[in-house]
């Protein structure tokens, strides 16, 4: 996990709902991403679950983690 990976979970961990729905807010995502965000850093489910949800493989959603969001 990068560095930078690291540091936004650190965050989520403690960030309360307003921190979040601020920042969330500042961003564009697309329906995929924003899912995918949900579903990782505020439901707390992990990459097999995400990907089988969304029909995508885990290694999707963790480049989409890596990259994207």
């Amino acid at each position: 996990m990068s560095e930078e990976t690291k540091k936004i979970n650190t965050f989520f961990k403690t960030a309360r709902k307003s921190d979040v729905e601020k920042v969330t807010s500042d961003v564009l995502f697309t329906d995929r991403q924003r899912k995918i965000f949900d579903m990782f850093y505020i439901q707390k489910h992990d990459v097999n679950f995400i990907a089988d949800s969304i029909n995508v493989s885990a290694d999707t959603i963790n480049k989409e983690l890596k990259n994207n969001l």
